[in-house]
């Protein structure tokens, strides 16, 4: 009995003390006070029991193949594959749109094809999936490639590629002190490396054409580019263009603005700018390799980095393969400089209707890469939008845009595939080459001003339209058979009637929105 008054007398005592200890200790400091940790919240769980189907072409089907077996073992989840060559990747995603079966949840596709899949509601809007699951580090993405994604102000597509066309020269040769010299006797001035413009590539292009300038044995040539009708040579031509027919601004009607008068819809085909770079290109075909009316880009890249030319204008293409003498035959390893499209010494001011005189650069996103969409049919889209994050997210990007995975055909288009070049190292790269390979690029999509490709519905009509359209006409330009000036009269005249046909309201309000006009 002692034993147990003790234990409450000790037990008393205790509480006093306790109890008192508290009292004049006085409350905690704020900063001192225990704070309930808030569970971080965790993203919605996707229902990946029902597999989904992705249509790809070729090369983005290597990304594809390297990340689908990792997702499907992390996940659970199950991808079954629709691939299809480039020529029927548009009737394919067509046939989709306009029969709704669902016949795939989520495809790679050219953004120069998005004026009519968004323009025309085919695609679901990003934005609420991007709130409910979120998205991997969305202010990583280079400024450029955001705007590609959106229309009307929304994101429509996931981010995947950064495409636009550079200027790739060979150092030894521009660079070459004795060539220096030698042209700066010949043509009064010396040239920048890389070009600043295009008046001083018709001279480069013409003094280093036709001669072994790089001692192997074999004739060389001053410059190459896509020029092939019916691959991509409208994009060599938009090259030019945009230096001689704006200047680069805020877009408006007057600035960075190529294709249409944003008030009448009249297409700039005819004006003074696009005839000069008509004229232009048509020149440089005189110092190209022989057969470059059969180059697509394919057989630019092919021919290029076997060392035919001093210059040559591509996307960031030819820098993979430069680092593949196995696969691409590449003898210009390490032999590259890299830097964006060059400018002009004028343009032609429509405001004002005179040429201006002044060096300038227009950055343009030619053909504006590839991109991920998801069908309003699609029967797993939440799915789709899982795997598409999955594969575009910051780490798994990285390795399939230097190179580590091969050609994937997929450029870089986050800051931080720019911010590692020991990534480009591991995949090949020389760490020269790869800094100087993505100051290049990186300076084209950084910029908010980055005259973003045709988007409108009717693109390939204007582009690429059977018998009728800009391909056309520049091919018969390219082989001497019309005048540049002829060439824009008739290009004009199809673009007018293809507007007409599409409805001339409906285009103009599809234009200004693809320039970010209201």
């Amino acid at each position: 009995m002692r034993k147990h008054y003790l234990l409450i007398t000790l037990f008393i005592v205790l509480s006093f003390l306790f109890t008192a200890s508290f009292i004049f200790a006085g409350p905690k400091p704020a900063e001192e006070e225990e704070v309930e940790a808030v569970p971080e919240e965790k993203p919605p769980e996707v229902d990946l029991s029902v597999p989904i189907t992705v249509l790809v072409t070729d090369p983005h089907i290597q990304v594809v193949d390297t990340w689908k077996p990792i997702w499907e073992a992390q996940t659970g989840g199950k991808i079954e594959v629709v691939l299809v060559p480039y020529a029927t990747l548009e009737e394919k995603m067509w046939l989709e749109f306009r029969t709704k079966t669902g016949s795939f949840d989520i495809a790679c596709v050219p953004v120069t094809w998005l004026g009519e899949v968004f323009g025309g509601g085919h695609v679901e809007n990003l934005e609420p999936y991007m709130d409910k699951y979120g998205y991997p580090n969305w202010d990583d993405v280079m400024p450029g490639v955001q705007r590609i994604t959106k229309w009307m102000g929304k994101t429509m597509a996931l981010p995947y590629d950064g495409d636009n066309h550079m200027t790739y020269y060979r150092k030894d040769a521009l660079e070459d002190p004795m060539y220096q010299e030698q042209f700066k006797k010949k043509y009064g001035y010396s040239y920048h490396t890389p070009p600043l413009n295009w008046s001083e590539v018709r001279d480069i292009a013409e003094f280093f054409d036709e001669w072994d300038w790089d001692n192997d044995g074999e004739i060389e040539y001053g410059v190459a580019f896509i020029a092939q009708q019916n691959s991509q040579a409208m994009w060599s031509f938009m090259d030019v263009c945009a230096q001689y027919t704006t200047i680069a601004g805020k877009p408006s009607n007057y600035t960075s603005n190529i294709f249409f008068d944003t008030e009448t819809m009249e297409p700039l085909c005819k004006s003074p700018g696009w005839v000069e770079a008509m004229t232009r290109i048509q020149e440089l075909t005189e110092f190209a390799p022989p057969g470059l009316l059969g180059y697509g880009y394919s057989e630019l890249r092919q021919a290029f980095v076997s060392g035919n030319s001093a210059i040559a204008f591509d996307w960031g293409d030819i820098g993979i393969q430069e680092q593949k003498p196995v696969e691409y035959g590449s003898k210009v390893k390490g032999l590259l400089g890299y830097g964006p499209l060059p400018g002009a010494k004028k343009y032609f001011d429509r405001k004002t209707n005179r040429w201006v005189e002044k060096q300038h650069t227009v950055n343009f996103l030619n053909f504006g890469g590839w991109v991920w969409v998801i069908p309003k049919a699609a029967p797993q889209k939440d799915a789709a939008y899982h795997f598409g994050i999955y594969m575009t997210n910051p780490e798994h990007s990285l390795l399939d845009v230097c190179g580590i995975h091969g050609y994937t055909g997929a450029n870089p288009w986050r800051w931080s595939h720019f911010k590692t070049p020991e990534a480009w190292v591991r995949g090949g790269w020389g760490e020269e080459s790869v800094k100087a390979y993505l100051k290049a690029i990186s300076d084209i999509l950084q910029d908010p001003n980055a005259v973003p490709d045709l988007m409108i519905p009717g693109t390939p009509e204007y582009y690429t339209g059977a018998g009728s359209s800009l391909d056309v006409h520049l091919n018969a330009v390219l082989s001497g058979k019309i005048s540049p000036q002829e060439g824009c009269k008739r290009i004009y005249n199809d673009w007018v009637r293809i507007t007409e046909e599409k409805g001339f309201d409906e285009q103009k309000a599809f234009y200004r929105s693809s320039l970010g006009l209201q």
